[in-house]
């Protein structure tokens, strides 16, 4: 066999091996990376291989894609650049043939070591010797192949197919936990909003609050993967975080005229390592904002979110979002209606379901919490299926609501005592429950008690000019100083204007 012959077929099962390793992690988009620019290599067409065409035809951005604003093609190939590097210095130091990518250099760079029949005879230097101007030396070979290297392009292209195929259905977890059928719903769904479970292989779901959540063809890149079904904290709806897109993904969403706000949903569901590779989100190309799950969750499988206010549609009536990830999944995303630039209320209230108060104001159900129970009035006289004093979080707990970062905020608690005291079935009176409530690690409420304050009847606390954590949370702890704390409902609201 010719020795080109033996150098491509070399290269080609090398880069197969490199496919179906599982040494290139988690996310497809190295493999979509390296798969292209190894195909115009083998094509002679080194020359082709640009950062426009790698975002364009290997990342699925768009024709018009700008390398200035945009830098997802450099990110990656950082990435890929460093993984290569990894592979060869350890699990695949002995491979024959060593595909790399030189820094400053998107053409790969293919390291044939000697053989015993001396393929190459070139000594091959290590990852951090290896530079674009070393390149040439080193691999890159004459752009005069032969022309049968045309007709091995499609059994090169097989191999590539059945490797991504192979990585796509390793990754893939098996689908989520069976939806609900039954709606626990008091209130109408929103209109003009978009609920979206992000993924193909989603089923529509109707969670706690009676909001109708439809998966949709959103994205056209990205790679989609189910979670098998686990226990996601900080949720009443788990199924809302066992799916989901990373990878490189463009997704558009049609939206009426005018501002609307953006809750993004993410649970942290693989057992990497912390901060392995926080998610990058831009809406309508504007500038990119990194977002840790893991570390704005506090831990793994705990739901979080990220909430953008102010954002209006482009000119061909869509908000598009590109997403980069190699690891973190972005669940769900839900776009609402606003009619300023300002947060839309948050009301939350502990019980099961939403609630629809007197003031026809919407209270969703329970959300944003870390600790404690669940607790609820066994009088109905004094708290009625529709009244948010009914249900109550009660133990040593914390709510972490996602709001702007650095805004000011009216917060609101509401307290009824549903045990002690002579209007309920428990005895004791004052100072049967005493406890602390701090903000954003400030205190709010000192010795706190209910029924010193109010009796039977229930208590409001307000606080004004709460600024927002630089995370974008408003963080709100329950501290036992006498049986354990208790609280009914939350409110976060814009800070009126003076």
């Amino acid at each position: 066999m010719p020795e080109v012959l033996k150098r491509l077929e070399a290269e080609k099962e090398e880069l197969n091996w490199l496919l179906n390793s599982g040494l290139l992690g988690r996310s497809n988009n190295l493999s979509r990376v390296l798969t292209y620019i190894c195909e115009k290599h083998f094509l002679d067409q080194d020359d082709q291989i640009t950062e426009h065409s790698i975002a364009v035809e290997a990342l699925g951005r768009r024709a018009d894609f700008d390398p200035q604003s945009d830098t997802i093609v450099r990110v990656v190939a950082r990435s890929l650049r460093k993984r290569l590097q990894e592979v060869y210095q350890t699990a695949g130091a002995d491979r024959a043939v060593h595909i790399l990518m030189p820094t400053g250099h998107y053409v790969p760079a293919f390291i044939h070591k000697s053989t015993g029949t001396a393929v190459d005879e070139v000594a091959v230097p290590t990852a951090g010797e290896l530079t674009a101007a070393s390149v040439p030396e080193l691999n890159i070979q004459s752009p005069q192949r032969l022309r049968w290297r045309v007709a091995a392009i499609a059994t090169a292209s097989l191999f590539l197919l059945c490797g991504v195929v192979f990585l796509v259905h390793r990754n893939a977890a098996k689908p989520g936990a069976a939806v609900r059928k039954d709606s626990l719903a008091v209130v109408p769904q929103p209109k003009n909003a978009i609920h979206a479970l992000m993924g193909t292989g989603r089923q529509p779901y109707v969670d706690h609050s009676g909001f109708s959540w439809a998966p949709g063809k959103y994205c056209s890149s990205g790679d989609s993967i189910t979670v098998p079904t686990q226990k996601i904290a900080g949720t009443e709806d788990p199924y809302l975080y066992l799916g989901g897109i990373r990878g490189i993904a463009h997704c558009i969403f049609p939206v009426n005229p005018g501002s609307h706000e953006i809750h993004f949903h993410f649970a942290e569901t693989t057992d990497l390592a912390t901060a392995t590779s926080p998610v990058v989100l831009a809406i309508n190309a504007g500038p990119g904002i990194t977002f840790d799950v893991v570390d704005h969750a506090g831990g793994d499988s705990i739901a979080t979110s990220l909430v953008l206010t102010g954002v209006q549609p482009e000119a061909d009536g869509a908000i598009h979002l590109d997403y980069t990830s190699e690891v973190s999944l972005l669940d769900a995303v839900e776009i609402l209606p606003a009619d300023s630039e300002s947060l839309l209320p948050v009301r939350i209230t502990a019980s099961p379901i939403s609630i629809k108060d007197s003031d026809n104001n919407i209270w969703l159900s329970d959300r944003y919490f870390a600790g404690g129970r669940r607790g609820q009035f066994s009088d109905l006289t004094r708290a009625s299926r529709n009244s948010i004093y009914r249900y109550n979080r009660i133990g040593r707990f914390r709510y972490n609501v996602p709001v702007v970062p650095f805004g000011k905020y009216r917060v609101t608690l509401f307290f009824s005592e549903p045990w002690f005291g002579k209007d309920n079935s428990g005895a004791g009176g004052p100072g049967s429950r005493i406890f602390d409530v701090s903000c954003n690690g400030n205190l709010i409420l000192k010795n706190f008690d209910i029924l010193a304050e109010g009796g039977s009847n229930p208590v409001v606390k307000t606080f004004d000019n709460i600024q927002a954590t630089a995370q974008g949370e408003i963080e709100l702890s329950f501290i036992p100083e006498v049986n354990y704390p208790i609280v009914n409902a939350i409110e976060i609201s814009a800070q009126p204007a003076r």
